[in-house]
């Protein structure tokens, strides 16, 4: 990459610092077949996206919960996922923000695919190789296959994450993901089969990490590599190994670009630590 392209993208303030390295420059460099943001949280101003949406929605929304009628309320709720849909539309991808993370892409030769996950939350994936696409497009067919499935035949114990996400709880969909994203089979492994088990994964990393601070035992923090991973145990060595060979190889491409890595793997340590606080902060926000 060219050092003045090298110099915008450090600049650059319509993206996360920690999006530019895990998104855009770890796939470039190959360390990392695809990787993934989620639309709007990972844009700068992604709160403030959400909370005008929600404003937007919020009568529709109160009108809706005051339906009984089964068929009024089907009626009702496709009309207000075509205004939220709408609404997406106009206040993120409308945003220069936006339109940014794509102008990158191509600048980068990064291809891309985005996906819907709701009316409001989109996901986009940057791979740079056809191959890794059409991985991609697999299991994204198998993901709509699964929610399909849960949707037509949804099970008395079936609770709402698992209606809502079953491909989290299917361990093949999991694996296949895991290593399409750069995570360690290992550690994609703990992942699913916490899932499946009914552990709370974002607990569990938690609850190891604290065991370990209590108990003064150094903790690498190359085992957190990328924001929103969780290591099958905070001694892993295959995530260590990862972060360590990716700092090393962002070192030889740019001393600036490793040294924001180095302080990013500290920051994923310490989201772990607050990952459960962090989704029950939004599990309130969202019931009230």
């Amino acid at each position: 990459m060219k050092e003045d392209l090298i110099d915008n993208l450090i600049k650059e303030v319509h993206i996360l610092e920690r999006v530019k390295i895990e998104s855009y420059i770890i796939p470039y460099l190959d360390l990392r077949p695809v990787s993934q943001i989620t639309i709007p949280a990972e844009l700068p101003e992604g709160a403030e996206m959400g909370q005008k949406i929600d404003k937007n929605a919020k009568p529709m929304m109160s009108k809706l919960r005051s339906i009984t009628d089964p068929r009024r309320k089907a009626v009702a709720i496709q009309a207000l996922k075509k205004f939220l849909g709408k609404n997406f539309e106009e206040i993120v991808e409308d945003s220069v923000t936006y339109r940014v993370h794509y102008k990158w892409a191509d600048d980068m030769n990064l291809r891309n695919n985005r996906y819907q996950v709701r009316p409001t939350v989109h996901e986009i994936y940057f791979y740079k190789d056809r191959e890794s696409g059409r991985k991609l497009k697999k299991l994204m067919k198998e993901r709509e296959r699964l929610r399909m499935k849960a949707r037509r035949n949804p099970k008395p114990d079936l609770g709402g994450i698992q209606f809502a996400y079953p491909e989290e709880f299917d361990e093949k969909w999991i694996l296949n993901m895991g290593k399409l994203l750069g995570y360690p089979e290992c550690c994609s492994k703990r992942y699913a089969q916490d899932r499946i088990n009914g552990i709370n994964v974002e607990a569990r990393a938690a609850n190891q990490l604290n065991e370990k601070i209590n108990n003064d035992i150094p903790v690498d923090p190359h085992a957190y590599p990328l924001s929103y991973f969780f290591p099958c145990n905070p001694s892993c060595t295959n995530a260590i190994k990862l972060g360590l060979g990716w700092k090393e190889k962002l070192r030889g491409f740019d001393h600036r670009i490793a040294s924001i890595y180095r302080d990013q793997i500290e920051n994923n340590l310490k989201t772990v630590l607050k990952q459960p606080e962090l989704i029950q902060r939004y599990v309130n926000q969202v019931n009230t």
